[in-house]
């Protein structure tokens, strides 16, 4: 089986679900609206915003890796993780106001401000790294 093959059929796998079946059990998240958001903003709630795109290796890697953390820590599952569709909010003015310039981003706030960020880093130590300060917010 060729590369291009095996990724194809991978994340084909992935958007059914098949991938990893426990990454639909640990990793839950509320859809960005600008009326959930709204909503969520009154709250003093720890939110995890997650600019990310479903045709998007880096997305996928880096929702793989929050699952498997979740599974690992129960702690993190307390968190509020909110997807925003990078193909429609990508251009909007909450990305633009928070200086979001590309997808796989994770901005962690709380009570309006941001505690920290990573982007574009899909790597495990990180991902620890912020969900531990977003644990500690």
């Amino acid at each position: 089986m060729n590369r291009r093959a095996f990724l194809m059929m991978t994340a084909a796998s992935a958007i059914a679900g098949t991938a990893l079946p426990h990454m639909a059990q640990a990793y839950t998240s509320i859809t960005f609206s600008p009326q959930e958001w709204d909503r969520i903003r009154k709250t003093d709630q720890t939110v995890i915003l997650n600019w990310r795109a479903s045709w998007s290796l880096t997305c996928q890697i880096k929702l793989e890796l929050i699952a498997k953390l979740i599974g690992e820590n129960p702690a993190y599952s307390d968190l509020t993780f909110v997807d925003i569709n990078w193909d429609t909010f990508g251009q909007s003015i909450m990305t633009n106001r928070m200086k979001v310039t590309r997808r796989s981003t994770l901005v962690v706030m709380k009570n309006g401000r941001e505690i920290t960020r990573i982007e574009n880093e899909p790597f495990e130590r990180k991902i620890r790294a912020l969900l531990d300060a977003a644990l500690a917010a």
